[in-house]
């Protein structure tokens, strides 16, 4: 099973590899990690996406709210979520052949 954590932090340079720092001294492994701008310029919202194996989420929210720059965790693991995923792929065609793959 997946656990999903939301954590809202503060948009500023480092924040990041604070993070991902806690995570490795954990040794937690991050199977997802997307980090995004929110309605305010100066907070970000993290999506982590990491294997629920032993660990106990609240574990892993108590760690994330001892950094400074985090501002909120939420545990999303268990409400009804739409994912999707994204594949960018390069073909080489010739010209003539273009409008087939597209």
């Amino acid at each position: 099973m997946q656990l999903t954590l939301i954590a809202l932090v503060e948009n500023k340079p480092g924040v990041l590899n604070r993070v991902a720092s806690l995570f490795r001294r954990r040794n937690f492994n991050i199977e997802s990690l997307n980090v995004g701008r929110t309605e305010k310029p100066d907070i970000s919202r993290m999506t982590i996406v990491m294997e629920n194996g032993t660990m106990d989420a609240r574990k892993v929210e108590a760690n994330l709210y001892k950094l400074v720059n985090v501002i909120d965790v939420q545990d999303v693991t268990n409400q009804p979520a739409v994912t999707r995923d994204l594949a960018l792929i390069k073909v080489s065609a010739a010209s003539e052949q273009r409008a087939e793959i597209a």
